[in-house]
């Protein structure tokens, strides 16, 4: 093998282990793989200036960066690292993803996916804290194929944003005045009330909800899928070995939710070889621990 041709496939191998991407597949089988999409395959482009009937705006998008930013670079740099937020508006993908280059943890936030009609505040909160979640969701992680052993895997992604990072997001908010005037699951209400006494522990397991549903809602759209996703309706199968792909629709917003319901503190960090640390887990927890519909915790 020849010089050039050696680089060559190293550039090419590198880009496919950095990305963790939200939004789209790319062509080859390895990538696929490693890339499925936050949102399923699509050629969406939604342009700045375009409206929907939903979608955030550009303020919001912006305000969700920032607070995700000031709460958890210092996080990142005691790990030796550094956080960089992409703030790509301009850009109409629906899409959103994760990479490392070098000691930096990029995060590259689309504003076509901002601008999608099921996207609000709380779901686009979930979109950030999944792909962080990529990089600090600890165990379990990815196939490690092609040198993206690094990234927590897909479900453990989502499960990251609801157990921990959205937790903290949301505790800056008055979140009983932004709840005031939302039209509350009754599934949610009753499950996050039976978990948590605390009234903020409660309001916030709430604004999770409405995270996850945002984002279910936008899977559906974008499948095409006529049966929607709901907090009564959980995924009851089963696998038998760990899926580090993207589960289904109805499996994912489970995963939020029961990352929700986890009464694990969100101080509690999680670990990079054992996923019982910081989380809930079978048998000891009845409720909270990680959706079998793509969880397998082997021996």
């Amino acid at each position: 093998m020849t010089h050039l041709t050696q680089k060559s496939l190293k550039r090419a191998l590198t880009v496919i282990a950095l990305a963790a991407t939200v939004g789209f597949a790319h062509s080859t089988d390895h990538s696929k793989t490693l890339c499925a999409g936050f949102v399923p395959e699509n050629s969406m482009n939604i342009p700045a200036g375009t409206w929907t009937g939903g979608g955030i705006t550009e303020q919001q998008f912006n305000d969700v960066l920032d607070r995700l930013e000031r709460l958890y670079s210092a996080d990142v740099q005691k790990l030796g690292d550094n956080l960089q937020i992409k703030r790509l508006w301009n850009d109409g993908t629906v899409n959103a993803s994760a990479q490392r280059m070098g000691r930096t943890q990029v995060l590259n936030m689309y504003g076509g996916l901002a601008r999608h009609k099921a996207t609000n505040v709380e779901g686009f909160a979930l979109v950030a804290c999944h792909e962080y979640g990529h990089h600090n969701g600890g165990a379990p992680k990815g196939g490690g194929w092609f040198g993206n052993s690094w990234a927590t895997n897909e479900g453990g992604a989502d499960y990251y944003a609801g157990l921990k990072c959205l937790r903290r997001f949301f505790a800056e908010d008055d979140n009983a005045a932004i709840l005031a005037t939302t039209q509350l699951d009754p599934v949610a209400e009753a499950a996050c009330t039976a978990q948590f006494p605390e009234e903020n522990d409660r309001l916030i397991c709430l604004r999770i909800s409405m995270a996850g549903q945002s984002v279910a809602n936008l899977f559906q759209d974008l499948r095409k899928e006529t049966t929607a996703p709901t907090f009564g309706t959980p995924d009851k199968r089963e696998v038998s070995r760990m899926n580090d792909a993207h589960p289904d629709t109805q499996c994912r917003l489970d995963t939020y939710f029961q990352g929700s319901l986890c009464v694990a503190k969100e101080s509690e960090a999680v670990a990079n070889e054992d996923y019982k640390v910081g989380s809930c887990y079978a048998p000891r927890d009845a409720v909270g621990t990680r959706p079998r519909c793509w969880f397998f915790p082997g021996k």
